[in-house]
């Protein structure tokens, strides 16, 4: 059963991590007498993951929905394809030098997820890679960025996880569920560190917060090389596992469990850590107090009717908050729930930004203020420090934030998610 709905989750949803990515509306000559538009909406939700498989090339697996590509007939056959151009960039850290590799790829229009590999020349050595997917019958161009640690046999991208024999792009799956680990050296052993989930929301954008992280794992164990060929285990709830080569180190990969109804929530407990950004303290604790399900439920509905002032009013603006929440879920889960990330923060209290730009380790979300376009910005830093994921983006927090906060917790509280366009 999680299975199945695991693979309804590869084959249709979209996360945070770590490469979703827009852009502002610009144009730029791609060849002669023809113009590509770059995207600002990621329509083809490109999810990628590089795997060295050799001391001098990778494969980047890369998978990207088809719904919204656009289909032409290549020839006088009946048969319409979408027509796909990814273009790599590798950036050596070290060497100083780029590399790229491109291909173009045809998509029959009865193919609904798309899936395909990428060879490309690596070294040991740390990339910046940007990634160029160009639709070409639509004319619209997407941008990715990621980054790569080679330098070593232990860095994430030794790892390859699968699930059913399909390559695992995103850092989670199901709980209960067996998945299979390759890593290109075939250790005798893995050693696996595995951390206790916890509800905790992020703190607001005005808070005087720095990343910290203590690496303290609730208990260890280590996997056996299988067939001389890979690592399996199951997977237990409430959990994220991180898998490393070597007890000296802690660079490796980190895999996260989710629930059986993910994105959504599974039960007002859950409901109640989601909606701790608009609570104030004495509300969400006395939700809080209690451990019974049926009594958080009733203090919730209580909430939300107190704040709407009648209970059709409340269904709505608990419809319209959860959605966020969901979303969220969909687009920023790593080694943790999207809801609780900084992006995760701002996309559910301010909403969708208006305009995102991208940057090698930084993002800036605009959003209208005032009758002001991109008035409101939010700046995103990579957490390079993270050794779980290399897509946890930190806000950059200032007071500055403090009063339009309050503002924005008040409309949701009034049911005005929107913001002002």
């Amino acid at each position: 059963m999680h299975t199945k709905k695991y693979l309804i989750l590869f084959l249709h949803i979209s996360i945070v991590m770590c490469c979703f990515l827009m852009s502002c509306s610009t144009q730029r000559n791609i060849s002669k007498n023809k113009k590509i538009n770059i995207a600002t909406e990621d329509y083809i939700n490109a999810q990628f993951y590089l795997y060295k498989n050799a001391d001098t090339a990778a494969i980047l697996y890369t998978s990207l929905n088809t719904y919204a590509l656009l289909y032409a007939r290549l020839d006088t056959g009946l048969q319409y394809y979408a027509s796909i151009k990814i273009k790599v960039y590798l950036y050596s850290l070290s060497k100083n030098k780029a590399d790229s590799v491109s291909e173009t790829f045809y998509i029959p229009q009865n193919q609904t997820n798309y899936f395909n590999q990428l060879f490309l020349p690596v070294s040991y050595d740390n990339y910046n890679i940007k990634i160029l997917v160009t639709d070409l019958n639509r004319k619209q161009q997407f941008t990715y960025f990621t980054d790569i640690k080679l330098s070593n046999d232990y860095t994430r991208n030794n790892f390859l996880i699968t699930l059913n024999d399909k390559v695992l792009l995103k850092p989670y799956v199901y709980e209960n569920t067996a998945i299979k680990i390759y890593h290109r050296q075939k250790y005798p052993q893995l050693f696996v560190d595995v951390f206790q989930y916890h509800h905790n929301a992020a703190p607001p954008p005005f808070s005087n917060f720095s990343p910290t992280l203590n690496y303290l794992p609730d208990s260890s164990f280590t996997l056996s090389l299988i067939n001389h060929q890979y690592y399996t285990f199951t997977t237990q709830p409430n959990r994220f596992y991180h898998i490393h080569s070597s007890q000296n180190t802690m660079e490796g990969i980190t895999l996260f469990t989710i629930d059986s109804v993910f994105p959504n929530i599974k039960n007002p407990k859950e409901m109640l850590y989601t909606t701790r950004y608009i609570m104030n303290k004495n509300e969400f604790e006395r939700c809080n107090q209690s451990t019974d399900m049926i009594e958080i439920k009733k203090c919730m509905d209580n909430f939300w009717i107190q704040i709407a002032g009648s209970q059709e009013r409340a269904k709505e603006i608990i419809k319209n908050y959860y959605q966020r929440v969901i979303e969220a879920n969909e687009k920023f889960t790593t080694y943790k729930y999207g809801w609780q990330t900084d992006k995760g923060m701002i996309y559910i209290v301010f909403g969708p930004p208006e305009a995102v730009e991208k940057y090698q380790n930084s993002e800036k979300w605009f959003y209208s203020m005032n009758g002001q376009r991109n008035a409101l910005v939010f700046n995103f830093y990579k957490n390079k420090n993270n050794p779980f994921t290399n897509s946890d983006f930190i806000l950059e927090r200032t007071d500055y934030y403090k009063n339009i906060w309050y503002i924005a917790v008040d409309k949701i509280r009034q049911g005005k998610l929107n913001t002002e366009k």
